[in-house]
């Protein structure tokens, strides 16, 4: 269910590789009705593949946001996406920038699961007594 949602984290490797086969599925979506159908596709395998592609977008939305919770960044940012070139760059270096090291506020550290959070300094004035 973590794959159709955008909760949680999602580490550099399975970014790549989740983004990666949905592109892949879209090629084929894409290619089949070709393949199948040399003279005129019918209408229903159309919508059937225009559904897809809308349901594939999505999910590589939610990969992408789930990749920026992991660099402890909000959701908004993906509308950075948006900027032709920025947009580029960015998507690009989502798949190059490590990942926040310990939980976050978007959930816990999915390569060091059992790392902890630093601990809290406390104020001198509670040390003394």
């Amino acid at each position: 269910m973590a794959f159709f949602t955008a909760t949680g984290r999602l580490r550099r490797r399975d970014y790549f590789l989740r983004v990666l086969g949905l592109y892949a599925l879209g090629a084929g979506i894409y290619a089949v009705p070709g393949l199948l159908y040399t003279a005129e596709i019918p209408v229903a395998l159309a919508l059937g593949a225009l559904v897809g592609f809308l349901l594939i977008g999505y999910l590589v939305v939610v990969q992408c946001l789930l990749r920026l919770h992991d660099l402890n960044l909000s959701s908004w940012w993906a509308l950075v996406l948006l900027l032709p070139i920025v947009g580029y760059v960015l998507s690009g270096g989502l798949q190059l920038v490590q990942g926040t090291i310990g939980p976050n506020r978007f959930g816990p550290d999915t390569k060091r699961p059992g790392l902890l959070p630093p601990p809290l300094l406390q104020p001198e004035s509670e040390l003394l007594v």
